[in-house]
């Protein structure tokens, strides 16, 4: 009964409020007809019930470290705070102005609204609202700004329910919280900093009064451009004062004395407006779990109070640009650059630089926009081949340049590539070899023996999940567009031993306490762990080799291994460096703003002078920026800085192989010479002087000339445990050839019939026999499966 009563007595109040306050009798009976189930609805169900949980609150962003780097806010700066942190004269000021009843009344005034009442009656319209300070909270929270008198049913109805919800002190916390003070200040925290560079626990009466006076209409009474206005309303908040004697009229006119500010205080400290920061703000704004709609993620993200936790490693940061700016000089014509780095074991994004500055250059070619890769695509061929087709490093290609391909369901048709600088090659290398000089024509035949299929799905399954690469016969040559990150990933792959993690920013999202997000790690078997080992074993080769003999050499990291390869796109439009130690993976792009500014002086060009290239790429001005100039000079720079506080780690060995043999396309035909090659696949033992692709001499053994079976192997295997399982491979020791055995034990010892013709002379070396059985590759895999062209890389640089 005492509900019932409840009810019906706050539903003849409603209905008493807008017949005393309306602008006439006929007027708000038309006004209220309509609308007299709404108020039954507000009074008796839960359709009133408001969600105040989320008031436009700023989103802040932090790094691995817990440091605030960013603020997200859509023109809205809000800083939500306790009562408790609030000074008593403020909290004392805003009431006297806005509510001096709001302790004793139940949400809704009908004084008040009466005398707004006969105030618009007079003007003709509305002109005073007569809400409480309840009312103004549900307002901002859910009826909306618009002072049409229908809305004021739903308003008060909504008010004088959620008093039943909430405390008064909540109600006005929120309020306080919520209130604009103008300058894009949301909540009186933020109003205190920025007219009088406080906090708010600190305002007087004087300053009170001045943020109370704004409320009403922040753009009429704007101290900065209306300052008469300003302090007017100032004063008749300190007339408040006085009249609900917090203050006396001799402090009134003290108070009213004082200057009024008359600019603002800088909002806020000038955080990072970087490259990470809107890769954050873009995922937030994906992300479902944030809200079901473009609009629901938007309100969340902007005005919800977010607490953005997330991988940014500030000092990895520093040491990216510091590498970048020193490596690419401010004259450098449009050319840019981009690095991403991560953690390959668990996908976390370090450092990103997307281009000259996120204020210059707002597309973020890091994660937005892909390039050409040139030769840094050829570890995928190497993990599909030895992954699907069981090849391994000491296996011999034809290295014959320039090459010609039958292209039959492709463009062109025949398909003509040539290595870099039109080197004219014959004969064979092993896949290592081709790896290290960073052959095309190698490559492009690697790449059919393995399977073009192959390759596009190793790649994909690797990291490559986003770039529309097909099975295209110039595949291997790298002439799709592919991201930093996604290069990064897939190379991460290779670092975390063939398992491909999904890279992150955001580590966890919490508001006011609750987790909404929290990161969990994806992580899949791409390529096994031999395959991963086998190809960071050349890679890392690609880094340490000798002078020469390799393309990454400016990569290298004091004290460390590391492994990386380079890649050079046509006509030096774009040069990458991607490449990893254990703990960290980094992959670096530069090119033109445009992708068609060529790093290599061009005597035709009509657009700079020679001067201008010398001044932008120096050395390289002549003979053109590749992979191995400038993004590997930047790779190493950075790596060495970055590498410094992490503990010295070493790649795990690959398992042995089986010994090399020559791998042919169909139709292609392959010398007799038979190499020798290491067990544990490693670097053969010969030396090509003249680089003609015939074998001149085998590696200093003890003053060995060739043999008649060709270079022996410089590795053997080793079993340090004795488990039966090779643990690792060793030098193996050169041959003794100064001693003689003594005279004593020749006759009887060495004297054996049956053990010399059999196993010591060497048949296996004569020409028939490796001529034809080596060949390893099918019919079915020369042809390759793509019906459309791929951009002609003929002349791709390492």
């Amino acid at each position: 009964m005492r509900i019932v009563f409840r009810t019906l007595f706050g539903f003849v109040q409603l209905v008493a409020i807008l017949l005393l306050g309306g602008t006439a009798l006929a007027f708000t009976a038309a006004a209220v007809s309509p609308s007299l189930a709404d108020i039954w609805s507000a009074k008796t169900t839960s359709a009133a019930d408001v969600d105040l949980t989320i008031l436009e609150t700023t989103t802040t962003v932090y790094d691995k470290n817990g440091q605030l780097i960013a603020e997200l806010r859509a023109e809205i700066d809000r800083e939500y705070i306790s009562l408790d942190e609030m000074s008593d004269q403020v909290k004392e000021t805003v009431l006297a102005v806005e509510d001096a009843n709001f302790y004793t009344h139940g949400g809704v005034n009908v004084t008040a609204i009466v005398r707004a009442g006969v105030t618009n009656l007079s003007a003709g319209g509305i002109e005073q609202g007569g809400s409480t300070i309840t009312q103004q909270l549900v307002k901002l929270g859910v009826v909306g700004d618009e002072q049409v008198l229908e809305r004021k049913l739903p308003e008060a109805a909504i008010a004088m329910r959620l008093e039943d919800k909430m405390t008064k002190d909540e109600i006005l916390e929120r309020y306080m919280n919520a209130a604009y003070f103008g300058g894009g200040a949301y909540g009186v925290q933020s109003a205190a900093e920025l007219y009088f560079n406080k906090d708010a626990r600190f305002l007087t009466y004087g300053e009170s009064a001045l943020l109370a006076g704004l409320i009403s209409n922040p753009s009429l009474y704007d101290p900065v451009y209306r300052p008469t206005n300003a302090a007017n309303r100032r004063n008749t908040a300190l007339g408040r004062l006085v009249a609900e004697g917090f203050i006396t009229q001799e402090e009134r006119e003290e108070l009213a004395a004082a200057p009024i500010p008359r600019y603002r205080q800088l909002e806020g400290e000038a955080f990072l407006d970087t490259y990470f920061v809107e890769e954050v703000r873009r995922s937030l704004l994906d992300d479902v779990r944030l809200g079901a709609t473009p609009t629901d993620r938007f309100n969340t993200v902007y005005y919800g109070g977010l607490e953005v936790y997330t991988t940014f490693d500030p000092v990895a940061q520093s040491f990216a640009e510091n590498a970048m700016n020193a490596e690419l000089p401010e004259n450098r014509l449009t050319i840019i650059g981009a690095l991403l780095s991560m953690e390959p074991n668990s996908g976390a994004i370090r450092a990103m630089i997307g281009g000259p500055g996120f204020e210059k250059f707002e597309f973020n070619v890091s994660t937005q926009k892909g390039r050409p890769t040139g030769s840094s695509f050829k570890p995928f061929v190497l993990a599909a081949a030895f992954e699907q087709r069981g090849i391994v490093p000491s296996d011999q290609v034809l290295s014959t340049s320039p090459c010609e391909f039958e292209n039959p369901n492709g463009f062109p048709n025949p398909y003509e590539a040539g290595d870099y600088g039109d080197a004219r090659r014959t004969g064979t290398m092993t896949v290592q070899e081709h790896t290290l000089r960073s052959t095309n024509c190698g490559f492009l035949r690697l790449g059919q023996i393995a399977g073009l299929n192959n390759v596009v799905d190793t790649a994909r399954a690797m990291g490559l999940r986003e770039s529309n690469i097909e099975a295209v016969i110039s595949l291997p040559l790298g002439p799709y567009d592919v991201t930093p990150l996604e290069m990064a990933t897939a190379y991460g792959t290779l670092a975390n031993e063939g398992i491909s993690v999904q890279p992150y920013m955001i580590d966890r999202v919490t508001q006011r306490g609750d987790t909404l997000i929290q990161h969990v790690p994806e992580r899949s078997r791409a390529i096994s762990t031999q395959t991963a080992r086998l190809v960071t074993d050349i890679l890392e080769k690609n880094i340490s080799c000798a002078a020469g003999r390799c393309t990454g050499r400016r990569a290298r990291i004091e004290g460390r291994q590391a492994a990386g390869k380079t890649g050079t796109g046509q006509n030096n439009y774009d040069a990458w460096f991607v490449g990893y130690t254990p703990q960290v993976v980094t992959a670096v792009w530069i090119g033109g703003q445009d992708g068609q500014i060529r790093m290599k002086y061009d005597r035709n060009s009509e657009d700079y002078t020679r001067q201008d290239y010398i001044n932008a790429f120096g050395e390289f001005a002549d003979a053109g920026v590749t992979g191995g100039s400038i993004p590997a000079a930047i790779w190493g720079r950075f790596m060495n800085d970055f590498m410094v506080p992490l503990p010295v780690e070493t790649f795990n060995e690959p398992d042995r192989t089986r010994s090399g043999k020559k791998l042919a396309l169909v139709g292609e035909t392959l010398d007799s010479v038979i190499v020798r090659v290491s067990p544990c696949g490693s670097e053969e033992a010969e030396v090509d002087i003249d680089d003609d692709g015939d074998v001149d001499s085998c590696l200093d053994l003890g003053g060995m000339n060739i043999p008649e079976q060709g270079c022996p192997a410089l590795m053997e295997p080793r079993d340090t445990n004795g488990d039966g399982v090779v643990d690792r491979c060793v030098i193996r020791p050169p041959p003794t050839t100064t001693t003689e055995p003594p005279p004593t034990t020749v006759a009887p010892t060495t004297v054996a019939p049956t053990t010399v013709a059999p196993t010591t002379v060497a048949p296996t070396t004569a020409a028939p026999t490796t001529t034809a059985a080596p060949t390893t590759t099918a019919a079915p895999t020369t042809a390759p499966p793509a019906t459309t062209a791929a951009p002609t890389t003929t002349t791709a640089a390492p």
